[in-house]
């Protein structure tokens, strides 16, 4: 798995762990640690849901774009080197082929925080929902929990599945 992919499961993991704990907090109480605990499991989660590893597929989609446009501009120039153009011709080519590879990482890492955006919204929609379902006060990473704690992931990974079906139905 390279980096990017890397970073956005990173990414998405700390947003569901920063979500479960904030549940709470967003109703405007107080956590409850005397109260029920829920626990999910971030790996199955992210794993889980189709809509993240669409997402996974998606980057790395635009990771190979980014990677042939540089393997071309990369051959343009060493043939622009090779064909003895001028310094000033050299150096102009440079900066366009340089701009249009900077143009498309921005428009890479724009999709990438829009794609992150929904699946924070998504994720922490299903798990303040089966929170609810099982009146649980506070939701943690289960990695995090040693012992205890109601296991909620199945009944999230089950609501983003309805979620995203319902999503799809709707868009037919």
């Amino acid at each position: 798995m390279n980096n990017s992919r890397i970073a956005l499961l990173l990414a998405v993991t700390a947003l569901i762990s920063t979500s479960t704990v904030a549940s709470a907090a967003a109703a405007g109480e107080p956590a409850k640690l005397s109260g029920v605990i829920g626990v999910i499991d971030r790996d199955k989660v992210v794993s889980g849901y189709s809509k993240a590893q669409q997402a996974f597929e998606d980057l790395k989609k635009g990771e190979e774009k980014v990677q042939k446009l540089v393997e071309s501009a990369n051959k343009q120039y060493e043939e622009a080197k090779k064909a003895n153009k001028p310094p000033a011709e050299l150096e102009g080519l440079q900066k366009r082929l340089q701009t249009n590879i900077d143009d498309e990482v921005k428009k890479l890492q724009a999709n990438i925080q829009n794609i992150e955006g929904q699946l924070e919204g998504d994720i922490d929609n299903a798990i303040k929902a089966e929170a609810a379902s099982h009146k649980v006060d506070v939701v943690m990473i289960k990695q995090a929990v040693l012992y205890g704690g109601v296991d909620i992931t199945s009944g999230v990974l089950s609501r983003l599945s309805a979620a995203n079906t319902a999503a799809a139905a709707g868009k037919k």
